[in-house]
């Protein structure tokens, strides 16, 4: 059987959080959480993810800031992660700036359903 594929969730609010840890764990995959864009660039690079889930707005360093690093960092840049952003922010210029910036989804997350954000998740790691 193949390993479970690697989730790492960058969101600073602990319920959120944890209910995306929940819901991915009994969907099978390996997850590990980061607090802060900080926290999430070293899980990154010692966690090696499949995938990573990251909120923009985060204390010490945001979410922006984790791109930059990620970008910034030849081992992970050259692994090509592919980065969903799940933010509340949803104006175009944040969107754009995102995306520009490496990561591949963006979605709002007053708009997207837990179950659709599964689905999304599963699709990218296919």
């Amino acid at each position: 059987m193949a390993e479970p594929k690697k989730i790492l969730i960058v969101e600073d609010d602990e319920i959120l959080a944890k209910l995306y840890k929940t819901k991915l764990a009994k969907e099978g995959f390996e997850i590990q959480v980061a607090s802060d864009g900080q926290e999430g660039f070293e899980k990154a690079k010692s966690f090696l993810p499949d995938l990573i889930i990251l909120d923009l707005i985060m204390p010490r360093v945001d979410g922006f800031g984790f791109l930059q690093k990620v970008n910034q960092d030849p081992e992970l840049s050259s692994k090509k992660i592919p980065i969903s952003v799940l933010s509340n922010l949803g104006q175009e210029s944040d969107i754009k700036k995102a995306t520009d910036m490496g990561a591949k989804d963006f979605f709002v997350k007053a708009d997207i359903s837990l179950t659709q954000m599964i689905d999304k998740i599963k699709a990218a790691l296919k």
